[in-house]
């Protein structure tokens, strides 16, 4: 539907993705996407031999820096003014892993590549890139007012082998679903939905059981 217009069809694939939750940093913006990333398994490698930081609020951003720590040496958690908790404190150690809770002021960098990480108190710290921790939500609210069911995370739910939704004729591929946030997995995504969307056409009309 654009404005008040209406479109007519049999079957309905919805690829409305999901949207990534920047931290609200000063600086992040022009650094976002360059030495600023959201998706470790995208960027991470990368960084291997360099200083990075994960950032996140209370135990998010610890954790994902004990993830980073498979491919990266270097790695400081930044908490942003929160509190990580002891258990998980614990496993930073464990794994050796640096804390810095204190709130960030600022990112410095030029063109697009970070230089160093300004708190509001203590030292700056000297990191070439930052992954952070801070969830996403729904880019679009069509799905809910379509009626689709949403998992826990806030997902649509899907069959499996062909991507329909609990709405039928109605199909999402792609971040929607929330399952592995891939480009590969959202190509694979659209091709078993079109299939199964070409099946159901086929079997409206006659041309198959």
């Amino acid at each position: 539907m654009r404005g008040r217009s209406k479109w007519h069809c049999r079957e309905v694939l919805l690829a409305t993705g999901i949207v990534d939750e920047i931290p609200d940093l000063p600086g992040i913006h022009a650094l976002y996407g360059v030495s600023v990333h959201h998706c470790l398994y995208c960027d991470g490698f990368e960084y291997a031999g360099q200083p990075v930081a994960a950032y996140g609020k209370g135990d998010k951003g610890a954790e994902l820096g004990i993830m980073m720590k498979h491919w990266i040496d270097d790695v400081v958690v930044c908490s942003g003014g929160t509190e990580v908790s002891a258990a998980v404190v614990k496993r930073l150690e464990q794994h050796g892993v640096s804390l810095r809770t204190e709130p960030i002021r600022e990112l410095h960098g030029a063109s697009g590549i970070l230089s160093s990480i300004a708190f509001e108190n203590g030292p700056d710290l000297s990191r070439t890139g930052i992954f952070f921790s801070t969830g996403c939500h729904q880019g679009s609210d069509l799905p809910l007012r379509l009626g689709c069911k949403r998992d826990e995370k806030g997902g649509v739910i899907t069959d499996a082998l062909t991507e329909e939704t609990t709405g039928p004729g109605l199909y999402v591929a792609g971040d929607v679903s929330r399952d592995v946030l891939l480009v590969a997995v959202a190509i694979a995504e659209g091709a078993k939905a079109a299939v199964a969307i070409n099946k159901a056409i086929l079997r409206r009309d006659g041309f198959c059981d």
